[in-house]
């Protein structure tokens, strides 16, 4: 598997979603910057599920950089939150997988990311990519 210390977040884990788990992320890693990936959104209960979309490089997911301050554990410890660590029921809502995310400041970095591996299917797609969007309420 490969190794990156950056974390790309979109959703429950962004500063802006205020929870004790965003908190925890800040206090373990530090913030890079805001930037994008390659994929699409969808509204999964209470939290936003990501997936990868192949061919359609128009499908844009809005979220944060982070820099791990140490990779091993705080991942092992995002991963049970996921609920894809090694002790987590199958299926997994959630795997853990490297993207290539665009900085707002043009800079590009492979990090980690949290993919949405169910079917989406009678989800609802949040258009703008963005969780925290107004356009998504």
């Amino acid at each position: 598997m490969s190794e990156t210390p950056y974390l790309f977040v979109y959703g429950t884990l962004r500063a802006a979603a205020g929870t004790e788990w965003s908190q925890y992320l800040g206090a373990c890693a530090h913030f890079v910057g805001m930037a994008r990936t390659t994929g699409a959104l969808f509204q999964s209960r209470e939290y936003p599920g990501m997936t990868a979309v192949a061919g359609d490089e128009d499908a844009w997911v809005r979220g944060e950089v982070y820099l791990l301050h140490d990779p091993s554990s705080t991942l092992a410890v995002l991963d049970a939150y996921e609920g894809c660590g090694p002790g987590s029921p199958l299926p997994h809502e959630f795997e853990r997988q490297v993207v290539t995310v665009l900085l707002d400041s043009g800079q590009t970095v492979v990090a980690w990311a949290y993919i949405y591996t169910l079917d989406t299917q009678g989800m609802r797609r949040l258009a703008s990519g963005d969780y925290f969007h107004a356009g998504n309420s």
